[in-house]
């Protein structure tokens, strides 16, 4: 096969897998943007009640000085799922904070899943910068995977060790005795070891997927050139 006829399919595949990605996350970034919003709603609603009966203006003054605060941090969700959506190019994130992203939106119903995730990144390879893309999709996919392939409570080990010029994240899942409150359910389409080994390839991550551990090497990041003060 052609290696652009063979380029084009791979690409296919990796947004194949994307899609079925964001279908699963869906729950979980519309519930950032709605606790955002629904904060918003509650500040400008109080102060609309407190308006008209100016006895309490101290509160009413609380109010309205929270809804900046609150619209920005609205905005800045807002800006964090597009990212999901279109990533920006070249763009770096430290590890700990692409897989605490990630946790935190595979795990949006976990609680109900009697599920849980331990994450133990020593400082040095937590701090290591990577790609953002790569990072986010390869560390949710692999959420995504385990508890797609494992039904029922899970414990979910995610560490790291930082290497010459790289960062080994490692993540393995373990079934529980706890007693999910949720009946074990896919969403969607399920994931398997194959579709992390789709998106590892494009973003060129070496992966390993052996005896139930998640093995994913991402090069280091040079971080980006300090701006000299005028």
């Amino acid at each position: 096969m052609p290696s652009d006829l063979a380029g084009d399919r791979r690409a296919r595949d990796a947004d194949a897998v994307r899609y079925i990605v964001l279908r699963k996350l869906a729950s979980g970034l519309r519930h950032s943007l709605m606790g955002e919003l629904q904060s918003i709603q509650f500040l400008a609603e109080l102060s609309a009640r407190l308006l008209p009966n100016r006895s309490d203006e101290a509160r009413l003054r609380d109010c309205v000085e929270k809804i900046p605060h609150a619209a920005a941090a609205a905005i800045t969700t807002c800006h964090s799922v597009i990212e999901w959506l279109r990533p920006e190019e070249g763009a770096t994130t430290s590890l700990g904070d692409a897989v605490a992203q990630c946790v935190r939106l595979a795990g949006d119903d976990w609680k109900m899943r009697s599920t849980v995730a331990t994450v133990e990144l020593p400082r040095e390879a937590g701090d290591t910068l990577v790609s953002k893309a790569a990072a986010r999709e390869l560390v949710v996919t692999s959420l995504l995977v385990v508890t797609d392939l494992h039904r029922g409570a899970l414990d979910i080990a995610v560490d790291a060790r930082p290497l010459e010029g790289a960062v080994e994240l490692s993540l393995r899942a373990s079934l529980s005795k706890r007693s999910p409150a949720l009946a074990p359910m896919i969403v969607y389409q399920p994931l398997a070891w194959d579709d992390i080994a789709i998106l590892a390839d494009v973003h060129g991550v070496t992966c390993r997927c052996d005896d139930g551990v998640i093995t994913l090497r991402f090069a280091a990041a040079a971080p980006a050139p300090q701006r000299q003060a005028l």
